[in-house]
């Protein structure tokens, strides 16, 4: 496995100084490099934080099967508070 130096302390530095998730995401990919990687935790950080509020409606817009997505992710997280 290769390893992906400074990826983590790059999206840590984004979730860190940066307050919205499309400001965030946008940031990291504009730095280059694994930006797959930073993009993830970086959702996965404001996900904990803002929830599906706080995903831009200008994504889920344009996500193909967002619904069905969403559904699926809901009953899954349903399924682990039972």
């Amino acid at each position: 496995m290769r390893s992906l130096p400074g990826a983590f302390q790059g999206a840590l530095h984004a979730v860190l100084t940066l307050s919205q998730l499309e400001e965030a995401v946008r940031e990291t990919m504009r730095s280059g490099g694994c930006t797959a990687s930073r993009a993830s935790f970086i959702g996965a950080c404001f996900g904990a934080q803002t929830g599906l509020q706080g995903i831009p409606v200008s994504w889920t817009s344009r996500t193909f099967r967002y619904p069905v997505l969403l559904e699926l992710a809901t009953k899954l997280v349903a399924s682990h508070h039972a």
